[in-house]
């Protein structure tokens, strides 16, 4: 059935199995699938989600297969059998049970398309059966569930792929094209601080943030170093999400830093709420982003503009697609000159162009409208190929070669429809249509 192009679309989400799509969120990933699937219904689309039965939506739920189903359905060592590991084993089934509902429901006209947020190859392989009604978000480095997946589809496939940066449609392009839709936050649960700080220069009130998890590749000891030797306040927030860095690399830092006395420069404030993140955001001079990693996209860059703070970062995965130079100062990584001036140059950036960047560039409903506008997309080539289909249908009937009977019979039908027939009195040919 064709549907009309103002009709609320029919969508299918598929999470990953690992953890709720709720808060406190596990990571990034749990966030931006919530965020889509409640704009999408705010849009008035109908939503279904597949995900970790204790997730919490706005949209229809469809909880994935449970530990303990999956533990019920199989042998203890059924695993092994089939040479697997057993979570892998887990999530195998568990997807291709998604699947199968999914599928189901397409048969019976229900889905309109299919969007696979889930980190696995078994939805990008099954989802052949959507062709380009089927769309996979790269969210991560490529991963090797993920590469086994893309090993086959580079050969050719009528899905289609989206990419959170530029930097991981790149990243991402020698197995599959994909077209770019950036991740968004929800800029309008943040308060910002629009407020110039001034000319902070020497002032006990310029002070800086650093945040997210501490290790090796966020390089949390970098900024450290930089304020120090420039002098600078540091607040450090996020867990220690690997002991044995923070024990030799931040700590000892912190130790060296806490015999200054008075003129101590920094306060590691441990695992903070996102209220605390907004609240030392809206406080700090600038937040410091010194991820050494290439990171798909950098949510804290979001999380930072929405609160009106500017950044001094390195030049790190998707960083430089998201900070301009209307609201903050990108450098090459471990550039330490390069980040030591940033501090004497970012107080020069509007605090309101930060709030508008995230408004325009970062929010929610900016994602949402990008992904719609390829859902639509995609339904308006199914429908024009239906009718080409049908076209080439109707005129291979034509070009047949038809016998003298049914020539005749087609003739006898053409003359009796084209025949003015009375109903209730009228007569009507059927020829002018009813």
């Amino acid at each position: 059935m064709i549907r009309s192009s103002n009709s609320p679309l029919r969508i299918a989400i598929i999470a990953h199995s690992l953890y709720p799509i709720a808060q406190p969120y596990a990571g990034g990933l749990e966030m931006i699938t919530q965020l889509i699937c409640d704009e999408l219904v705010a849009q008035g689309h109908e939503v279904l989600l597949y995900a970790h039965k204790d997730s919490e939506t706005k949209a229809t739920l469809v909880p994935l297969l449970t530990r303990h189903e999956f533990n019920k359905m199989v042998y203890d060592n059924e695993h092994e059998t089939v040479a697997m590991g057993r979570e892998e084993m887990y999530q195998y089934l568990t997807y291709q049970i998604a699947l199968r509902d999914i599928i189901e429901r397409d048969e019976r006209g229900e889905i309109d398309i299919v969007h696979n947020h889930s980190l696995h190859h078994i939805p990008m392989m099954t989802g052949q059966a959507f062709g380009e009604r089927f769309f996979t978000t790269f969210h991560t480095p490529i991963f090797p569930q993920l590469r086994l997946a893309l090993l086959t589809l580079r050969s050719g496939t009528t899905t289609q792929f989206t990419a959170i940066s530029k930097h991981q449609q790149q990243l991402f392009a020698e197995f599959v094209p994909s077209q770019v839709v950036y991740n968004g936050i929800d800029v309008e649960s943040f308060i910002a601080n629009t407020e110039s700080l001034g000319n902070t220069d020497g002032c006990d009130d310029e002070i800086y943030f650093w945040y997210g998890r501490i290790c090796p590749e966020k390089g949390t000891h970098l900024a450290m170093q930089y304020c120090m030797e420039a002098g600078k306040k540091l607040i450090i927030a996020g867990p220690k999400s690997n002991e044995d860095y923070f024990n030799q690399k931040v700590a000892p830092l912190l130790f060296k830093d806490s015999k200054s006395g008075d003129d101590k420069l920094f306060s590691y404030v441990g695992h903070v709420t996102k209220d605390e993140i907004n609240n030392y955001l809206c406080q700090a001079t600038a937040m410091l982003f010194t991820s050494t990693w290439d990171e798909p996209y950098g949510l804290t860059l979001a999380e930072s503009l929405a609160c009106g703070t500017p950044v001094i970062g390195f030049d790190a995965g998707a960083s430089a697609e998201i900070i301009t130079s209307e609201t903050g100062v990108i450098v090459p990584k471990k550039d330490k000159a390069a980040f030591i001036n940033g501090f004497a140059t970012i107080k020069n950036i509007s605090r309101q162009a930060c709030r508008d960047r995230a408004l325009q560039f970062c929010s929610v409903s900016a994602m949402v409208d990008g992904y719609l506008a390829l859902y639509k997309a995609a339904l308006k080539n199914r429908t024009v190929l239906i009718e080409d289909n049908s076209e080439s249908y109707i005129n291979n009937i034509n070009s047949y070669e038809l016998s003298d009977l049914t020539k005749d019979s087609l003739q006898f039908f053409n003359q009796a429809t084209q025949a003015p027939v009375e109903i209730d009195n009228d007569l009507v040919s059927f020829s002018e249509g009813s």
